[in-house]
């Protein structure tokens, strides 16, 4: 599904001062991806260019350039392909414009007779590509600086994108994780993780003894048996997924929870006291942010069940 809206940026034949938006973010995407830019985006007869870029290819023989005519055509408003007759003499204009290329820059998608038209000039001397709303998209969205490109020109849909792949805070000069005790795995990306709570209660008091941190299934298994030998059959375990306790409410409620079970008849041993700490500690950066659609509805489900708000102790 689609992630950036390229209605955001304004009709090209609409006057009103910002018709040029979409030859100016052309001329930012380019410069991104490591093109320089010859001649930019300006007003007046245009001698069928929109944009002038040039490739510097460096290989074992040494350097070599390439000057890329560019054509900009935005109809995301209207949601039309580009046609044919919207790319007349191609050939011609990327010879009167001396280039050696041609580079087509669309925010929707070819026709399938341009695009044969296009993959024709290919077998000639003409080197030929096109950036379609996909292409444009995905290298976007992978680098800092497309991110920011992403940002300036589709402020709406790339906040809604943000949301909803949220990544963790830069809180701490070195990013940590969660990783199982058994395997390795990193629990924060895999989203297939859970806690593992062990607890012991003797003369109507609760000793939280130790915990874990582990994948689903297998490797839990291992753990609890292992954790059982350890403590004895005096205790018993309980757990919490760990994609849930990333909710950024649901986090603040445990974190509110365990400080609440502190003043209540429930002990921690410091083994199991320091591990809660490292765990609320190495989870922050994933909760400092906005919750996503998905775990909204998340926590609606987990609010029509009052225990699973208890703390880690």
């Amino acid at each position: 599904m689609p992630v950036l809206e390229f209605t955001e940026i304004a009709a090209a034949h609409k006057p009103g001062g910002k018709q040029d938006t979409f030859e100016l973010f052309a001329r930012d995407f380019l410069d991104c991806m490591g093109y320089q830019i010859v001649s930019g985006p300006d007003r007046g007869p245009d001698q069928g260019r929109d944009l002038v870029a040039l490739e510097i290819r460096k290989g074992v023989g040494g350097e070599t350039s390439v000057r890329w005519l560019v054509s900009c055509k935005h109809k995301a408003h209207s949601g039309a392909a580009v046609h044919v007759d919207d790319e007349k003499d191609i050939t011609d204009r990327v010879k009167a414009n001396d280039c050696q290329g041609f580079l087509g820059f669309y925010s929707t998608l070819p026709s399938s007779a341009l695009s044969s038209k296009i993959e024709g000039l290919r077998s000639s001397s003409l080197e030929v590509q096109y950036f379609d709303r996909e292409k444009i998209e995905k290298h976007l969205l992978h680098s800092l600086r497309g991110l920011n490109i992403a940002e300036r020109y589709f402020p709406i849909s790339f906040r809604d994108w943000k949301r909803e792949s949220p990544s963790s805070a830069d809180v701490f000069p070195d990013k940590d994780s969660l990783y199982c005790e058994c395997c390795g795995a990193d629990l924060v990306v895999a989203k297939n993780g859970i806690i593992s709570i062990w607890d012991r209660i003797a003369d109507n008091q609760i000793e939280t003894v130790d915990l874990y941190w582990c994948c689903k299934g297998h490797c839990d298994e291992v753990l609890r048996q292992r954790y059982k030998d350890k403590h004895g059959d005096e205790v018993t375990d309980r757990w919490q997924s760990i994609e849930d306790l990333l909710i950024p409410l649901f986090y603040l409620h445990v974190v509110m929870a365990t400080l609440n079970q502190v003043t209540q008849k429930v002990v921690f041993s410091k083994e199991a006291f320091e591990k809660t700490k490292r765990l609320l500690v190495t989870t922050f950066p994933y909760v400092a942010r906005d919750s996503t659609t998905k775990e909204r509805e998340k926590l609606r489900v987990l609010s029509m069940t009052p225990e699973t708000f208890g703390g880690l102790g």
